[in-house]
């Protein structure tokens, strides 16, 4: 899997819960937060697809747009799929 650096800035304390988390776990700091950070990308997507499921056959007048909507559902769900694993 190729890499790409990125630089953040986070308070101090931050740093420290971080590093205590990623030890406990047994991880580097950049493998703790990536998946860390990869569980909540894929939570906020199912609740994205959730959305678009209610808009979509939620509503008498929304579903004029569903078939739309399924599509974005779709590809909103396809996008870890096609990722390479850590």
């Amino acid at each position: 899997m190729s890499t790409q650096k990125i630089a953040i800035t986070v308070p101090p304390i931050f740093l420290v819960k971080l590093d205590s988390w990623a030890k406990k776990a047994g991880k580097s700091r950049s493998r703790f937060i990536v998946e860390e950070m990869d569980k909540r990308i894929m939570e906020l997507e199912d609740e994205e697809i959730t959305r678009l499921y209610n808009k979509a056959y939620g509503d008498s007048e929304d579903r004029t747009q569903g078939s739309e909507l399924a599509e974005e559902m779709l590809a909103a769900g396809a996008v870890h799929e096609k990722e390479d694993k850590w």
